[in-house]
């Protein structure tokens, strides 16, 4: 079973994190059930395959996520005890949060450490040219001086 401490002190962090950045913060607030609790993070922290799979199969009557919170809640904390490693809900929705929120936190890395390479190439680029540039007025110069 999942550690409800460690994992509400990693949630926070990472929660922290988010309302810090204002773009992390738009992000969250577009996140939808199906990117929260995809298929790659199901088949790894549950025994779902898919959204489809986790409201389907436990006989609730649920043709999507929406209506879990109309569900007894007892009775679905239950079954997401039995196919996970959470006691609740509310603790596998946090796992979901904490590992979307790395995803895109180490997705917003890469982007951002190939756009400082891109802007480093730009700059070296726009020296190389600079330099072609001055050689060339150099040249134009000393030919000049020789007429």
């Amino acid at each position: 079973m999942v550690d409800a401490k460690a994992l509400d002190r990693e949630f926070k962090r990472y929660m922290d994190m988010y309302k810090a950045d204002p773009e992390l913060g738009k992000l969250m607030m577009k996140l939808s059930y199906q990117e929260l609790f995809n298929d790659q993070f199901l088949q790894k922290n549950s025994k779902f395959k898919n959204l489809d799979d986790m409201l389907f199969r436990g006989g609730f009557g649920l043709t999507n996520a929406m209506e879990i919170e109309q569900v007894n809640q007892d009775k679905w904390n239950e079954y997401i005890a039995a196919n996970t490693d959470c006691r609740t809900w509310h603790q596998f929705g946090k796992l979901a949060m904490i590992d979307w929120m790395k995803t895109v936190i180490k997705l917003v890395g890469q982007v951002k450490k190939k756009e400082a390479a891109e802007a480093k190439e730009k700059a070296r680029e726009a020296k190389k040219e600079a330099k072609a540039a001055n050689k060339a007025e150099a040249e134009q110069a000393g030919a000049s001086d020789k007429k």
